[in-house]
């Protein structure tokens, strides 16, 4: 037992000296020249402008080393883009995902802001040197190390840009920066807006457990610590700006900084909310309630039925939302979005001239008396109970069957909100906001048939207008999708 109890310590301190060994060369030869890491995503508009500036910095700062790591096909550079983000204390899972020394930024805006920003810290990194990033995660960067240096002779997913020369700690480097500064990392100093825009979403791993990550003291400021932020006036005007060629407008120039999500959310919102669809269903079933001579009863079933309304559409948003965070890595996927929008809209706008008219997003007529049915149902039911779920019911039935005459805009604006960088919270509070507003057009229905007792079914001229507009919302929309969808990054 003695020799065995030896030959354990003597394996344990052998163990011992190589990750401390491991450890101190991993130091030194990130003393040698900066280390860029840079975490993109195939198909994120953002990744390729930082790409093609690093290209050209890596030309003019040959003693820069670039390690690229694609995350959004490779498992396993997910996990590593996980740890570093946990590791430096990033609460985003945005790419692109920019690491330097103790400095990080995540998103990228044009070589004039962005692209400043990095190569300041690049300067600040030849002349005194900064620390591997990687050396935040602790004693797990010999596990990356390792498979690092293994992924050198066979990359998968990587790219890898040695340096050439040693650092040129003489040089007198000029680097036009913004003149504003702040400490730490430049992802906590962009603006939420700002990352929403530059920025798209990248999975995470939350089933990995979060590294033993030690951070450096606050005392000593390196370098690189220092991340000028972009100033905004300084940002072109043509930058805030992106001009788009719609059919039958011509070319639309849209100012990105002045439009912002929740109005988005309020305009897209408000439109679905005047879906000739759940119109025609409340207005007949209202006409209907009519006849009982009682606002109590018309509030009560006009009520519940927009409230159940709105709690079932809020739950197929989220149905839609869940489809196209698990999808998102499919390419072409926001491309096949736009080709949805455009085909609705198509035919919402063909609904104006030809009403009903070959291919229609309306109530199939064969379904129309099943809902008159349940419609009687709920009128003449005598307990409030059974007029309860009698109404929940029909809610239930009539979004069902108008689902194909629905779908445009929740799918349209879903995708649009998974291009955001967002927490699952904010997601699903936008949602709740979505459907808000989505409610409110139903419930002024509501209130208009309960204080003049009367009203009138939704007439086809009407619903030629309501057509007409979400039409050409539905077009612009997803014509905007497959050509420029980075307008829709709202900042």
């Amino acid at each position: 037992m003695t020799v065995k109890n030896t030959i354990i310590k003597v394996h344990a301190f052998l163990l011992i000296v190589v990750v401390v060994t491991l450890l101190s060369l991993a130091a030194a030869s990130a003393a040698d020249h900066p280390i860029l890491y840079l975490f993109w995503g195939d198909g994120c508009p953002h990744c390729e402008k930082e790409k093609t500036f690093l290209l050209k910095l890596h030309e003019k700062y040959p003693e820069l080393e670039m390690r690229w790591f694609e995350v959004w096909r490779h498992e396993e550079l997910t996990l590593f883009t996980d740890r570093m983000r946990k590791a430096h204390e990033i609460k985003t899972s945005s790419v692109p995902m920019t690491f330097l020394g103790t400095w990080n930024s995540v998103g990228f805006r044009s070589d004039d802001t962005s692209g400043r920003q990095i190569e300041a810290q690049v300067v600040a990194c030849i002349k005194n040197g900064c620390a591997d990033a990687v050396s935040k995660l602790g004693p797990l960067q010999i596990v990356w190390m390792i498979r690092d240096q293994a992924s050198k002779n066979a990359p998968v997913g990587w790219d890898h840009f040695p340096a050439t020369i040693a650092p040129r700690k003489d040089m007198d480097f000029q680097v036009d920066v913004p003149e504003q500064q702040t400490s730490s990392s430049s992802a906590s100093s962009l603006s939420p807006a700002e990352r929403q825009s530059d920025s798209q979403s990248t999975p995470r791993s939350d089933q990995m457990l979060q590294p033993d990550a030690q951070a450096l003291p606050e005392t000593v400021q390196q370098p690189s610590e220092v991340s000028p932020s972009p100033d905004p006036q300084s940002v072109p005007d043509e930058e805030q700006k992106e001009t788009v060629s719609i059919p039958l407008l011509g070319s639309v120039t849209l100012d990105i900084s002045r439009i912002g999500l929740p109005l988005f959310t309020f305009i897209i919102g408000g439109l679905d909310g005047f879906n000739p669809c759940a119109m025609w269903v409340l207005c007949f079933l209202l006409t209907l309630v009519i006849y009982a001579k009682s606002r109590t009863k018309i509030l009560m079933i006009g009520g519940i039925f927009v409230l159940a309304s709105g709690v079932i559409y809020f739950l197929f948003m989220i149905a839609w939302l869940n489809i196209f965070v698990f999808a998102k890595h499919i390419k072409f996927l926001t491309k096949i979005v736009g080709v949805v929008a455009v085909v609705m809209g198509a035919i919402n706008f063909k609904d104006f001239f030809f009403f009903k008219q070959g291919v229609s997003l309306t109530i199939p007529e064969s379904a129309q008396p099943k809902l008159f049915k349940r419609m009687r149902s709920v009128v003449n039911a005598s307990a409030l109970p059974a007029m309860i779920l009698g109404t929940i019911v029909l809610a239930v039935t009539a979004n069902l069957i108008e689902l194909l005459c629905t779908a445009g805009f929740p799918a349209i604006y879903t995708r649009i909100l998974t291009l955001q960088n967002l927490s699952k919270w904010q997601e699903y509070a936008y949602l709740v906001l979505y459907n808000v507003i989505y409610v409110i057009p139903l419930a002024v229905i509501v209130g208009v048939f309960a204080w003049k007792m009367g009203g009138r079914k939704l007439g086809e001229k009407e619903g030629r207008v309501l057509k007409l507009i979400s039409g050409v919302m539905m077009l612009v929309l997803g014509i905007i999708l497959l050509i420029k969808p980075q307008i829709l990054m709202f900042g």
